[in-house]
Order: C-alpha cells, then sequence, then structure tokens
C-alpha cells in the first residue's frame, strides 16, 4: 500500500493542525495520551520499525526494509521541503510542522540508520549527510528548502554543501548548535535519558534497543562535529530562551552568509509544541514568503538575543 502523507491538512487523520504537537522528545516522542495505541494510516511513517512504500529512487542503502527518505506531504506547491532527523532519528517531533509545510508543497523526511532490523548507525555526521544527499538528490527536482531541529539543522547544514550544483535550497535551523559546548564523558546523559525514557513507554524491547543504539552512536557523532565551511544560500536560524547556548546565533555567523534570527520564550523541547509551534510556524512562513519573491530577508546574528537557561545540552 502506498502512503500519501498530508496531502491536504483536513484529509489528514493523525496529522494536528499548526499549534499543536506531540509532547515527546526529538526522534522517539510517543503520541499524545489520549493516542496511545499504535497509530494507523498517515502518523504511522513517522514512527520508527513502520514500512512504507516508497520510490526505489530513493534507496541509498541496499537492502533497507524501509527507506531513508519518506513521503510527508504530496500537495503540489512553489516550495519543496525536506526534514532532517533529530537525536532519536524518528520525524514523529516534526508532526505539527509538516501540516504548515504541506500547504506549500511537497515534504519529505528522513529517518536515521539503524532504527530497522539489521542497520548499523553512523557515527560520523559527515557520513550521515553523505547518506542524506544521495536520498535527497534522487528526487525529481532538489527542494527549495532544507529543516533541522537540534541535531537534524547540523544535518541539513552539511546535507545542503554536498548538494550538486545549481540553486542552492535554503535552510531553518531550530535551536542546533554548530559545535558542542562539552565533549565530556556523560555530557549528553539528560537528553539521552529523557529520549529513550519516551521511547520505552510506546517501543517493543527489540526496537527500543535498535533506538538505543541509534542514538549513542548520534551522541558520538554530535561530540565529534564542528561546523565548517559556509552556507551560501539563506537561513532562517531559531533560538530559544532556555537553550544551552545563548551565542549560538554569533557561533553561527562565520558558517551562514545571509541569515534571519527569531528567539522563541522557550526550551529546547518547548519549540515544536504548542503553542510556541505557532510561533514557530508564523517565522517560518514570513521565512517562505521572502523566498518565494526572491527577497533576502538578512538579519544580523544575535539581533533577538536569547538569555541562557537550563536545558539539556544538544
Amino acid at each position: 500500500m502506498r502512503v500519501s502523507l498530508v496531502n491536504r491538512t483536513s484529509e489528514s487523520p493523525g496529522l494536528p493542525e499548526a499549534g499543536t504537537s506531540p509532547k515527546g522528545p526529538h526522534g522517539v516522542s510517543a503520541p499524545p495520551t489520549h493516542h496511545r495505541s499504535r497509530p494507523t494510516g498517515p502518523a504511522r511513517a513517522f514512527e520508527p520499525g513502520t514500512s512504507v512504500n516508497h520510490s526505489a529512487k530513493t534507496e541509498t542503502t541496499p537492502c533497507l526494509s524501509r527507506p531513508l527518505l519518506l513521503p510527508l506531504g504530496k500537495r503540489a506547491g512553489p516550495i519543496s521541503t525536506v526534514l532532517f532527523p533529530p537525536l532519536g532519528g524518528g520525524l514523529l517531533p516534526y508532526l505539527g510542522l509538516v501540516a504548515h509545510l504541506s500547504r506549500h508543497g511537497p515534504v519529505h523526511g528522513i529517518r536515521a540508520l539503524g532504527l530497522e532490523d539489521g542497520e548499523e548507525p553512523d557515527t560520523r555526521i559527515p557520513d550521515m549527510a553523505d547518506r542524506y544527499a544521495g536520498a535527497v538528490t534522487a528526487l525529481p527536482t532538489l527542494p527549495t528548502l532544507l529543516v533541522g531541529w537540534s541535531l537534524g539543522g547540523l544535518l541539513a547544514f552539511e546535507t545542503a554543501r554536498r548538494l550538486p550544483g545549481g540553486r542552492t535550497p535554503d535552510l531553518v535551523l531550530v535551536d542546533s548548535s554548530p559545535a558542542p559546548l562539552r565533549t565530556e564523558p556523560g555530557a549528553y546523559a539528560t537528553v539521552r535519558r529523557q529520549v529513550l525514557s519516551e521511547a520505552a513507554a510506546h517501543l517493543a524491547p527489540d526496537a527500543l534497543a535498535r533506538t538505543e543504539r541509534t542514538v549513542d552512536a548520534q551522541i558520538e557523532a554530535r561530540t565529534r562535529y564542528r561546523a565548517e565551511g559556509r552556507h551560501p544560500g539563506r537561513t532562517l536560524l531559531i533560538t530559544c530562551t532556555g537553550s544551552d547556548d545563548p551565542q549560538q546565533a554569533q557561533r553561527w555567523s562565520p558558517h551562514l552568509a545571509d541569515v534571519s534570527v527569531h528567539c522563541l520564550d522557550t526550551d529546547h523541547f518547548g519549540v515544536l509544541r504548542a503553542p510556541h509551534l505557532r510561533q514557530l510556524t508564523s517565522h517560518i512562513e514570513r521565512f517562505m514568503e521572502a523566498l518565494g519573491s526572491g527577497r533576502a530577508r538578512r538579519r544580523s546574528p544575535g539581533a533577538e538575543r536569547c538569555g541562557a537557561g537550563a536545558a539539556p545540552v544538544r
């Protein structure tokens, strides 16, 4: 069965409207408690361990039981979007955002390698980006917009650098730091524990073990990574008052040629949940309008400063 996700927001059971979102962290978030049973229909594509038929053109690794690149919305439109996985590797946190983005054109999401039986997760962000670039270039047309929250922002940035010549895609980076603030053992213990705790509530033991292995590989990759190079296209950077990196915009500045910065008064996990999801989509909407008109929206990094607050290390 071919699953078409978010063709129309009103016809998409399991996909919340913009302004609502599942409350679990990162890619292994559970659905809301009143939908705790296993999803059916469109929402299943956001779950680790769910098989979805898709064109072989998006297959970048032999013998995958499920492609890395998944169709989330097929509505025609001027802006084609690809979403990149946060820590945990799944796409469920993006549910509310997909409902918004799909109104403007097709949307795809990339899951992490390692969530399915027999897969070994990558342990380097450049290797992940190489793999994802191969999947993205197999699309009929290259995407207009790459979006990533947390670890997903780094993957979007690196994948954009690997796409073939022509029009450079624009980026939306959501509370994503270009380098880790700390690399000592256990620096990511809090966020790891939170992600796996959410996963344990709704995954079978074998799927939970694969998710744990994927999370550990992603954390290893994150602690090794330092952004290099410079993205020549436009970027929307969303920071948070509760971010562990209040200098995030300044630290991205050498790597982003044309950047607009906005700050949301929430923490790292709240940015994709109501009520802040509505603010996030509003900023993205204005950014997308600028893309459609060809106008640059240059804003100096740090123009909207965020205060430091307690938050897990990403």
